[in-house]
């Protein structure tokens, strides 16, 4: 760490208005580089405070950040304002610029010295992967912006040739970059915080846990329909714009606790029987890799990076057809099944942020020697 005393660093997040896996690893960026300037589009207010108590650089943003819409709707801005937001950005008096890119563009930045990004997905509304802004992919919608994604698809391909180092957060999303920009990437999975006390975990434990953003996508539907039908006990963690239909649609059973701080969720997962993890096309998943930590087993759909982190029949059950049915079959399986908490935290470890702490920093050194 000492070579990067004197190194000036930026570092550069698509968006933060909402709490998830990427902005849990622009945290920990901002712990391994707290001198960083940071950099960001849409930002709410919450989050302005939490980075600059954990940040001694300056927060920038743009000016957009001060409409409640914007903040409270950032996907409608994601096609048609990002990509011009971020190529006026020049951080060409940085010696580093680590862009954190979990949607799109933060990699567009304008880069004189050296540049990793650290990629989480392609950006999904371009692509085929289910994403939220289903209204672009109704045909006649589509039919009208396809020209304009098209040559975005060419400008994010060119972006992406021009970073020094692309690092992404799995095999699963590695893939995407091969198969849309041809692209090379390294695999540098996200930084799991491992508990250093484990709470003894009640056998059988007191109910299910569903934890998430509350999104079509992260499968909220799919675990609500199923609970309602086999009445079995869920507390539900977790928040968005949906979150009123989602409690509309649960019955007596389902419990829902709203944003938990970490403080807290070690004695949920304490009395957790597993967790249920229902998301299409994850890009790694690291609520999964959390629950493991905590030696809870994860009940998950059998799609995108959680094949990478669950061990099958071991550390939780995979279902692997997206309907009710599938998913009460392996919550029927696994409470036939025993597992061992050891199993589950002994592969969680392997996640966990010393791992991501030494080979992230191996690239930013080797990055800069070159």
């Amino acid at each position: 760490m000492n070579k990067l005393k004197n190194k000036k660093i930026a570092i550069v997040h698509d968006s933060f208005t909402q709490f998830g896996g990427a902005e849990r690893v622009l945290f920990y960026l901002i712990k391994m580089f707290p001198k960083a300037d940071i950099y960001t589009s849409l930002i709410n207010d919450k989050f302005q405070k939490e980075i600059r108590k954990k940040s001694h650089g300056r927060l920038y943003f743009s000016k957009l950040s001060n409409f409640p819409f914007a903040i409270s709707h950032p996907s409608f801005f994601k096609p048609f304002f990002y990509h011009y937001y971020w190529e006026k950005i020049n951080l060409n008096k940085y010696d580093l610029v680590i862009s954190s890119s979990h949607s799109f563009c933060a990699h567009f930045v304008k880069v004189k010295n050296k540049h990793l990004c650290y990629m989480y997905t392609t950006p999904r509304f371009l692509h085929n992967e289910f994403n939220e802004l289903s209204w672009l992919k109704k045909p006649i919608v589509y039919k009208i912006f396809k020209p304009y994604f098209n040559s975005l698809i060419k400008k994010n391909k060119k972006k992406i040739q021009e970073i020094d180092t692309l690092v992404t957060d799995s095999i699963n999303v590695q893939n995407r970059i091969k198969k849309y920009y041809d692209a090379k990437s390294i695999v540098i999975y996200p930084p799991v915080k491992i508990p250093n006390k484990i709470l003894s975990r009640k056998i059988k434990g007191d109910y299910y846990l569903f934890f998430s953003r509350l999104v079509k996508q992260k499968g909220i539907e799919l675990v609500i329909n199923t609970f309602n039908k086999n009445h079995k006990p869920l507390l539900v963690i977790g928040t968005s714009g949906q979150e009123k239909k989602w409690k509309k649609m649960a019955k007596k059973n389902i419990q829902f606790l709203g944003f938990v701080s970490d403080k807290k969720i070690e004695k949920i997962f304490k009395n957790s029987k597993a967790l249920v993890y229902a998301s299409i096309d994850e890009d790694f998943g690291m609520i999964p890799v959390e629950a493991m930590a905590y030696g809870v087993p994860v009940i998950a759909y059998k799609d995108g990076g959680v094949k990478e982190s669950i061990i099958n029949n071991k550390t939780g059950i995979f279902f692997e057809r997206y309907n009710e049915k599938s998913l009460n079959q392996a919550l029927e399986k696994f409470e036939k099944t025993k597992f061992n908490k050891n199993d589950c935290i002994k592969q969680a470890k392997k996640f966990n942020e010393q791992r991501f702490d030494k080979k992230f920093l191996k690239k930013v050194k080797q990055l800069l020697n070159d």
